[in-house]
């Protein structure tokens, strides 16, 4: 099968990887970037030796699919003229400002029978990709995404910027409404909330503490999840996955070399580390969107997936 022609929209920080993986890999033809930023776009076209466009109809016109990495003011109205163009769109989180205009796209996208994905990337992590056949039925979770000021990400809310990835996790594993959202989060160096905490209680008595900044001293992108007889951490940035199972009452399978704690009442506590591949996200993420375009498959990330995600985020910063 030929290769898939990619167009890369937008020359960020995101953009500017989306094209260094598109530059050498293996099923894409990476046919050039747009940005309106014409110096930035010359630059990072001749950093990957791929051609800049400063029509973006002449790079739709040659493109099977683009990346759509620019402010998400601009995903909306950017994802239509490229579905219209007859373009497939992966398009970084959040799908776009509001849930309205998301479910807009998507409609769009089917009439035209075109795949969606969205870029959150943490659901091709490869530590997630692991624990994810582990977690079953989650009851309490609990997530840290901390970062330092970085400058970029700015013209959306912590919530918006951050927190979403996690957002999308919980909504993909955890199959019922939300009854309950308790928010608290405050705008420190920008004119949005920079730091924000949230606890969400669903139907089915699953409850969620979710906390991000993006003022931190440090990093740190973390989740844990309590299930019955289990407790699993995830840790997206050392990619560490550690596992305690309450004996076989979990239903996880109990590797032989994992440590053993001798309960007085017969039972025992085991603890491990699941082995993590060294895999790149990124890289992980654009493969699995080449292969729904060519299987027709629905992606992982789902632009339905990604709308529930940024309802539950619009719901969130309602309540600040």
């Amino acid at each position: 099968m030929s290769d898939i022609k990619v167009g890369v929209l937008g020359t960020g920080h995101l953009g500017t990887h989306h094209t260094r993986i598109l530059s050498t890999l293996p099923g894409a033809e990476l046919i050039g970037i747009h940005d309106p930023d014409e110096q930035r776009m010359k630059s990072i076209g001749e950093k990957y030796h791929t051609k800049t466009f400063s029509d973006l109809d002449e790079l739709l016109d040659l493109c099977d699919a683009v990346i759509i990495a620019s402010p998400t003011s601009t995903h909306r109205a950017v994802g239509e003229i490229a579905l219209k163009a007859g373009c497939h769109l992966f398009i970084e989180k959040p799908i776009t400002e509001n849930a309205s205009e998301g479910r807009a796209l998507i409609a769009l996208a089917d009439k035209l029978n075109k795949i969606v994905m969205i870029g959150h990337v943490e659901q091709f992590n490869p530590a997630f990709s692991v624990a994810r056949d582990l977690i079953k039925n989650p009851k309490f979770v609990e997530s840290h995404r901390l970062t330092q000021f970085r400058g970029r990400g700015t013209d959306v809310t912590v919530v918006h910027d951050l927190l979403i990835h996690d957002l999308e996790i919980l909504v993909s594993l955890v199959n019922s409404d939300i009854i309950t959202v308790d928010t608290s989060a405050q705008a420190i160096l920008t004119e949005t909330p920079d730091i924000a905490n949230s606890r969400l209680k669903f139907d089915n008595g699953c409850v969620a503490n979710l906390t991000a900044s993006r003022i931190s001293i440090t990093n740190m992108r973390k989740m844990r999840f309590f299930q019955p007889g289990a407790y699993i951490s995830v840790d997206f940035g050392e990619r560490v996955v550690e596992v305690a199972s309450l004996g076989d009452k979990a239903n996880i399978c109990i590797p032989d070399k994992a440590d053993k704690l001798e309960l007085p009442n017969g039972d025992a506590i085991y603890r491990w580390n699941v082995p993590v591949p060294d895999q790149d996200a990124l890289t992980e993420e654009q493969l699995h969107f080449l292969d729904c375009i060519r299987n027709h498959f629905t992606p992982r990330t789902s632009g339905i997936m990604a709308i529930k995600a940024l309802e539950l985020a619009d719901r969130i910063t309602e309540k600040v």
